[in-house]
């Protein structure tokens, strides 16, 4: 069942990268859905684009990937009770929050995986850094820590706000050491840019937008506006270029503060027509 859903993630993201990183960042604000299951499809696909920009070979984005999506299992429940309730953390969530790796690792051995790059990769994503385990792993393991935290700081909890995508990155850069991260900073930027598919953002002309597509930088997506200068939810939709200085981004907005449901299939057909 775990190599189905792998194959699944790696066929649609291959089909249309933008699409999958659209449909799950839309998906990480929708708090009825398992935010377990989002946030590893979403660290998965965000792995793979980046791992790609690194230039890991097949074998290493393989073991990369399906450590994204299992390197929670070890508090799989506890993690959506964690997204939905109202305190801080107990602490034996706190204990459980520090010991699932080497829990995931346990549950993932038993399950019969021998994929010894994968499990090590579970293990220390948590402590990417540690010199045990597989040395030539670093810059594998030091991906999958960050993405692990950067769509972590993205999920709003009832406890605390959600941060917008380029407020998560140099978050992630300034409690981290600059050369550790510089290589794989940069590359996870390049892989889904400052505002992503799927996150909201306030143009200068004063209209809020969806990014739908990423653009040749990370600053500039293409977007489609859904509520206009005036507050009103906007129809019509097509799909506007933001490194025109007319339709340039202001600032990143919250997931919260899209208020108007964005219809992904009219997002579908506005996209194609930048694609022919």
């Amino acid at each position: 069942r775990l190599a189905a859903l792998e194959n699944k993630a790696r066929a649609l993201l291959q089909a249309d990268a933008d699409d999958s990183l659209f449909c799950l960042f839309q998906a990480l604000a929708d708090s009825s859905l398992g935010y377990c299951a989002t946030h590893a499809l979403l660290c998965a696909c965000v792995c793979e684009l980046a791992a790609q920009k690194l230039g890991l070979n097949s074998q290493q984005r393989q073991s990369l990937m399906s450590a994204a999506l299992t390197m929670n299992i070890g508090m799989a429940r506890e993690q959506d009770v964690l997204a939905r309730q109202n305190e801080a953390p107990t602490p034996e969530q706190r204990q459980l929050i520090q010991d699932h790796p080497q829990l995931s690792l346990k549950i993932l051995v038993w399950l019969g995986i021998e994929d010894v790059e994968e499990l090590d990769l579970v293990r220390w994503h948590h402590q990417p850094d540690s010199t045990e385990g597989l040395p030539h792993n670093l810059q594998a393991r030091r991906l999958l820590s960050m993405t692990d935290v950067f769509v972590a700081k993205m999920a709003a909890r009832r406890t605390r706000e959600a941060l917008s995508p380029l407020e998560s990155a140099k978050s992630i850069y300034l409690q981290t050491e600059k050369e550790v991260t510089a290589s794989v900073g940069g590359a996870l930027t390049a892989a889904v840019g400052f505002y992503p598919p799927g996150t909201y953002v306030r143009l200068v002309s004063g209209e809020t937008a969806v990014a739908v597509q990423r653009g040749l930088r990370a600053n500039t997506p293409w977007v489609i506006i859904i509520i206009d200068r005036n507050g009103m939810p906007a129809f019509n939709y097509h799909c506007l270029d933001t490194s025109d200085p007319a339709c340039a981004i202001a600032a990143p907005m919250l997931f919260r503060t899209g208020k108007v449901a964005v219809n992904i299939e009219r997002v579908r057909r506005a996209r194609e027509k930048i694609r022919r």
